[in-house]
């Protein structure tokens, strides 16, 4: 019986965040002063990254508030976001830089994310949506001088763990019969990603022979490491880079060096508390990757850059 009702209480649920998000947003005023908000952080990284359990382990710090993918507030602040269409059917963008932040979009962003209610001011509002690794100049332009933390995971896990959600999407919402976990409604995450990336430069002539998940897993991982990539120098010291491999081996040392970078304190309760939330990291081992040829050469680099012992392999080697 539960079974059969949760798609339509999910239906009930994104539908109240929809009309709660547009309801917020009609009380903002175009001069807000956005100086008057904390600071803006990021915790980006492909889907599966690991970014979940390092948001949550975040999110009992005292000194910050922490936002667990917000993409009602995103899809209020611009439908053009809503890549899933969980809330719009449109033809989203997936990459998006500073040409797709208006000053109302800015403005917008501010009050809707920024200006959550709390019970204490936070020193930093830290939003975790992962696709957002794709999206870093339009950060950027929303919220000048915003820290980013981007969390990496080898990249055969990475894609295997796509696949895996892809393929089994029990995630149902009533009225969305072609919803896909992973890639959306209609796939148009997918749809979108492809588009994007090819339109950017990222292996144009081989997107369109990825067919399974799995492949189409790893060209994520690479498009957001790419984009990451092209904003590094621009960043600078405002980007923050760890692996998860380095989080699970290291928590005490990585989490001490995050509350470093967002200029907070590191409490030794919050710090005991968030040791014993990370568990030990768990490799796939025996399972054989497929790429292009251009896709597979820069996989395998980014595989040794971060010094992850799984290795693609070239379609035409099998």
């Amino acid at each position: 019986m539960i079974e059969t009702l949760k798609p339509w209480l999910r239906a009930a649920k994104y539908n109240w965040l929809r009309y709660a998000a547009e309801y917020k947003a009609r009380g903002y005023k175009s001069y807000e002063q956005t100086s008057n908000y904390p600071q803006a952080a990021f915790l980006i990284g492909c889907g599966r990254s690991g970014t979940t359990i390092l948001g949550k382990v975040l999110s009992r710090h005292p000194d910050l508030c922490y936002l667990f993918e917000p993409y009602h507030l995103w899809a209020a602040i611009d439908p053009m976001t809503d890549v899933l269409n969980l809330y719009h059917r449109v033809n989203a963008y997936l990459l998006m830089d500073a040409s797709n932040c208006t000053e109302k979009s800015r403005v917008l962003f501010h009050h809707l994310l920024l200006g959550t209610q709390h019970n204490s001011v936070p020193k930093v509002v830290i939003e975790k949506t992962p696709l957002n690794s794709m999206r870093i100049g339009y950060l950027n332009a929303l919220a000048s001088g915003a820290k980013f933390i981007h969390i990496v995971r080898d990249g055969v896990d990475i894609s295997y763990s796509i696949e895996r959600i892809a393929s089994m999407n029990s995630y149902k919402i009533a009225g969305k019969p072609m919803l896909n976990q992973w890639w959306g409604v209609s796939n148009y995450k997918w749809k979108a990603l492809a588009q994007d990336g090819a339109a950017a430069g990222y292996y144009a002539n081989e997107v369109e022979r990825l067919e399974e998940h799995r492949c189409k897993g790893a060209y994520e991982w690479l498009v957001s490491l790419g984009e990451v990539d092209r904003w590094r120098e621009q960043l600078g010291d405002r980007l923050h880079e760890i692996t998860y491999e380095q989080l699970t081996a290291n928590p005490e040392a990585v989490l001490g060096n995050i509350c470093k970078f967002l200029d907070i304190d590191s409490p030794r309760g919050w710090l005991e508390e968030a040791i014993g939330m990370i568990g030990p990291n768990s490799h796939l081992s025996g399972k054989t990757l497929k790429l292009p040829p251009m896709m597979c050469k820069d996989f395998n680099y980014y595989q040794e850059r971060f010094a992850f012992t799984n290795r693609a392999i070239p379609e035409e080697d099998l």
